[in-house]
């Protein structure tokens, strides 16, 4: 008996301390170490609940972002026979922007009903963080704070051909992230030089945007050169990414949106020197002979070298007045190119082959090329000054026989008899006549002066043209264009996409920048409607011509093929043909 009485007061205590226990209130509070932080510092939000199991989440945080979190902890304790539990959950936060954001109440439902937290107000101040060094970081973070990518520009205005990088950045706070797919904008009016990265991979360092480290990738990096003046725009890229995907979990797939970007384009100024080579940007240029002095019928190179941090692969060769008896032939060219995150550098050369025919001392007139100095906003031109070479005669490996002709010493009196008698047509003159005074002898004494005469008018007739460069190029520009219409023919029969339509295109602005003078952005049709003014179809010329480079520029750049590549060629090669006629009659 007094067993059994033992038994059932413990049992009588332990019911009685469950229903204390039962019946101790249930607290669910929120609460913050500071109400007040600057841009990119962090808090503390800790929402604690007491004395029930149930399970609750983070609140709507109002703009505030997750640093790090959550943490979870929990405590049980008895005091005076009454038992209490806590479950406690913390997240560190920040804020990219100042401002005042409110945390919402967190809810949780015990028995039938819901209990709630008490909102919290934060203020944020401006601090040193809320100036990144790339505002488009900062515009990212705020359509997302955990992944987001950017298209960023070296500067946002510039130049027609002046060159501007774009890069495309991947910013994310997640550890385990897969690139699926991107759609990466096409870019129109603008010649595009891709930036090898090689392979896809996260920067050793991570970047701090408004108080929050990021993971960053460069996704692609290029050179532009504007070819229109206006605004050159780049559309938004979209990003398909896979996050935390493991053996056992396909992950969540997340699609984010860049920012669109505009770079405005300036025109280069009127007034470009004839010799303008449509470089913008940074030029200097070497001549160097390989020798000055050689006989005559050897070769000697000259060597035209370009360098510096403009669009290196459009440098054209130069054009160099040569005396007619030193022969030349196409140049080679060697390029020593780099496309790098800074943009495009590096040098272009064009070796020239001459060959004097006769002996002399030749000066080679300076070779000139203009270029837009972006620097100081102005045309600049480069000079070589003039070159000397001293031509001697030949060492006899290449003579001319000249009759051979007895010593007067060889002559022998053969007979002393009388000689016979010549016989026949005898070509007599009459006594009286002489050659004196005659017109034959009139001509042939007056003959060397208008020789002479007419041969140092034909010097001075060559040296003004060898000065006037304007009148080369425009003597030449027929010729010219016909090579480039060549080099598009043999890339059209052997489908090279990329020659093609960079020779067709050189071959119709260089025709009217050769033939009228121009630069190369020129607006073209119009000249050709100035020029052409009293031609019936100078209208019907400046469309078709405007058609045409609009049609190259497009496959170029977009690129769209909207004409077959054959169509193009004779419209082309037709178009040139008519304005030259046009400009001869």
């Amino acid at each position: 008996m007094r067993t059994l009485a033992y038994f059932s007061l413990l049992i009588g205590l332990v019911l009685g301390t469950s229903d204390r226990t039962l019946a101790q209130e249930i607290t669910f509070k929120a609460s913050v170490d500071r109400t007040s932080i600057a841009a990119g510092e962090q808090l503390k939000l800790t929402i604690a609940l007491s004395n029930t199991q149930e399970r609750f989440g983070a609140p709507d945080l109002g703009g505030l972002v997750i640093v790090q979190g959550p943490f979870e902890s929990s405590n049980m304790s008895i005091f005076n026979g009454r038992m209490s539990s806590t479950i406690t959950r913390t997240w560190v936060l920040t804020a990219a922007q100042p401002g005042r954001y409110t945390i919402g109440p967190a809810k949780v439902k015990v028995g039938g009903g819901y209990i709630q937290t008490d909102p919290i107000t934060i203020e944020v101040t401006k601090g040193a963080a809320t100036r990144p060094s790339d505002p488009n970081a900062t515009l990212g973070q705020q359509r997302d704070p955990n992944l987001f990518t950017t298209i960023s520009l070296s500067k946002s205005k510039g130049y027609v051909g002046e060159q501007v990088v774009a890069t495309y950045m991947l910013y994310s706070r997640y550890n385990n992230l897969q690139s699926v797919s991107k759609e990466l904008p096409k870019i129109s009016n603008a010649w595009t030089e891709e930036v090898d990265l090689g392979e896809l991979h996260w920067e050793e360092k991570m970047q701090t945007i408004n108080g929050l480290p990021y993971r960053v990738a460069v996704l692609r990096k290029q050179v532009l050169f504007p070819q229109r003046s206006g605004k050159l725009r780049i559309e938004p890229f979209e990003q398909t990414c896979v996050i935390d995907r493991s053996f056992f979990n396909q992950g969540r797939t997340v699609e984010v949106r860049s920012n669109a970007v505009e770079y405005t384009v300036l025109d280069l100024p009127s007034g470009a020197p004839a010799d303008f080579s449509g470089a913008v940007g940074e030029l200097q240029m070497t001549v160097t002979a390989s020798r000055t002095r050689l006989q005559e019928n050897e070769s000697v190179d000259l060597t035209v070298r370009f360098s510096g941090r403009t669009n290196l692969k459009l440098l054209e060769a130069p054009a160099i007045a040569l005396p007619n008896d030193i022969e030349t032939f196409e140049p080679k060219v060697t390029d020593r190119i780099t496309v790098n995150g800074n943009g495009m550098s590096g040098s272009r050369e064009y070796q020239f082959l001459l060959i004097p025919r006769h002996e002399g001392n030749y000066e080679l007139p300076p070779v000139t090329v203009s270029y837009f100095d972006t620097q100081i906003g102005d045309y600049k031109t480069l000079s070589s000054g003039p070159t000397m070479i001293e031509v001697l005669p030949g060492d006899g490996s290449a003579t001319t026989t000249l009759p051979q002709r007895p010593a007067q010493s060889d002559i022998q009196l053969l007979e002393k008899d009388i000689r016979h008698i010549r016989t026949g047509d005898l070509e007599l003159e009459p006594v009286g006549h002489e050659l004196f005074a005659s017109p034959a002898w009139i001509a042939g004494m007056t003959a060397p002066a208008i020789a002479f005469m007419l041969l140092l008018a034909w010097r001075r007739k060559q040296a003004r043209e060898a000065q006037d460069i304007a009148g080369s190029r425009r003597k030449a520009a027929d010729r010219t264009a016909r090579r480039h219409l060549k080099l598009a023919e043999q890339a059209l029969q052997s489908n090279d996409r990329e020659v093609f339509y960079s020779a067709l295109s050189k071959a119709l602005g260089g025709y009217m920048a050769d033939k009228f003078g121009t630069g190369i952005t020129t607006n073209a049709s119009e000249t050709i409607r100035r020029r052409l003014a009293d031609a019936p179809d100078s209208e019907q010329l400046a469309t078709n011509y405007q058609r045409l480079i609009t049609a190259c520029d497009m496959a170029r750049f977009a690129p769209v093929e909207e004409v077959p590549r054959a169509t193009l060629f004779n419209e082309a090669a037709a178009l040139i043909g008519t304005i030259e006629q046009r400009t001869r009659s």
